[in-house]
């Protein structure tokens, strides 16, 4: 009989390359056809056009806090001398720029509040875009709110110099003013002090005189500027009141998912306990090897 092992073994060889050769190729088509069905996600334009518009409001209230921080430094360098007319009117431009700004600001925000409650709407409070939304919201509505008040703290601090300056110059010219008249002058209007009838009387020079008329004037444009700020203080305080609600609600759903939370705990506790009391544990236990060495 003719020995055919060999033969076998050969055969056997050819037929597994084959097998692998085959496999290959299978998977080198299945490989090929799912790269041509690969899905591409595309962008969001929604959510992008919305990522443009946050950062155009972004640099609008950087620049906002960069004029707030250079009125603030002229204020630092407020002296009893004469101011030069260069400065003044250089200040003045600043503070036009900056009520510009804050009114465009805060028409702003309040567009995106909009867009934040159509969200919530179109795509659900727990969408990207709307969480997006309104976590930018609260951040820039803080920036701008914390500049604001920085704004009107200078605002403040200057009109209390210009009064302590006013009543200074009054006294050092030997006309007895308490505070509480400067104050009435300032509210009332009542500047017959600065006429030129008045000069002889009491002794104020045509220097002194141009010094304090500067600061009245200053004054009266701060008062101005007060009162806008206040029409965007308002607004301001609307918005945090929105604002007040909505921590509210997040405030109890906090609180539910606490209490959720605990009861989650002790049901965990009572299923371990009721684990080790189970009776098929009890009775495969006698099946052990440790029970019958014992």
């Amino acid at each position: 009989m003719k020995d055919r092992l060999q033969e076998l073994k050969q055969r056997t060889k050819e037929t597994e390359v084959s097998r692998d050769g085959h496999v290959s190729t299978a998977e080198t088509e299945e490989q090929g056809l799912f790269l041509q069905h690969a899905v591409i996600y595309e962008r969001e334009p929604v959510a992008e056009r919305h990522l443009h518009e946050i950062q155009r409001l972004q640099e609008s209230i950087n620049s906002l806090t960069d004029n707030v921080q250079k009125f603030g430094q002229q204020q630092k360098s407020l002296v009893a001398s004469m101011r030069r007319f260069s400065l003044l009117k250089r200040e003045s431009t600043i503070t036009k720029e900056i009520k510009i700004q804050a009114e465009y600001i805060n028409r702003s925000l309040n567009d995106l509040v909009k867009e934040v409650k159509k969200s919530e709407v179109e795509n659900g409070p727990s969408s990207v875009v709307t969480r997006i939304l309104k976590s930018q919201h609260a951040a820039m509505f803080r920036h701008f709110q914390q500049t604001m008040f920085t704004y009107n703290d200078t605002i403040a601090a200057k009109q209390e110099k210009c009064k302590t300056f006013i009543f200074r110059q009054l006294e050092v010219a030997g006309k007895d003013t308490t505070e509480e008249e400067v104050n009435d002058m300032l509210h009332q209007g009542k500047w017959e002090v600065f006429n030129e009838s008045l000069l002889t009387e009491i002794s104020i020079t045509k220097a002194q005189l141009s010094e304090i008329e500067q600061r009245h004037k200053e004054l009266v444009n701060l008062e101005n500027q007060m009162k806008d700020l206040r029409d965007l203080f308002i607004q301001i305080s609307l918005l945090v009141e929105e604002q007040g609600e909505s921590i509210d609600n997040i405030e109890m759903t906090v609180t539910s998912t606490k209490e959720y939370v605990n009861n989650t705990k002790e049901k965990f506790g009572l299923a371990v306990k009721y684990q080790r009391r189970n009776p098929c544990r009890v009775l495969c236990c006698w099946c052990c090897p440790c029970c019958s060495s014992k």
